[in-house]
């Protein structure tokens, strides 16, 4: 039962393989003598993206849905919040200052 034969099938041909991993294009790429003008894998310039940047939380990395009013730190969830509302002034402002927010806090 493991050897059906199939007579629409050739038993010797296989599959041409359609994609090339990244050391492949790279290596096309750099073998070929390109214009200046030409766009090739590694300039190809694009427009900015239409959707918004994704805002991920101070804390812990993953994506912030909420930012707190008083020190604009964002946060994912309550228990984050809660975490926060205890902080001094001193660690969030480095928490600001890692992503380059930092501001002076009344």
């Amino acid at each position: 039962m493991a050897h059906i034969h199939k007579p629409f099938k050739r038993p010797g041909w296989h599959a041409s393989k359609k994609t090339k991993n990244l050391k492949q294009i790279i290596t096309a790429d750099k073998a070929k003598e390109w214009k200046t003008n030409t766009p090739t894998y590694w300039n190809i310039e694009a427009l900015p993206s239409m959707t918004p940047q994704k805002k991920y939380c101070d804390i812990t990395g993953l994506e912030a849905r909420y930012t707190d009013p008083k020190t604009r730190l964002r946060y994912h969830s309550t228990e984050v919040y809660q975490l926060i509302k205890n902080q001094p002034i001193g660690v969030v402002q480095q928490y600001l200052g890692l992503r380059n927010a930092a501001v002076v806090l009344k």
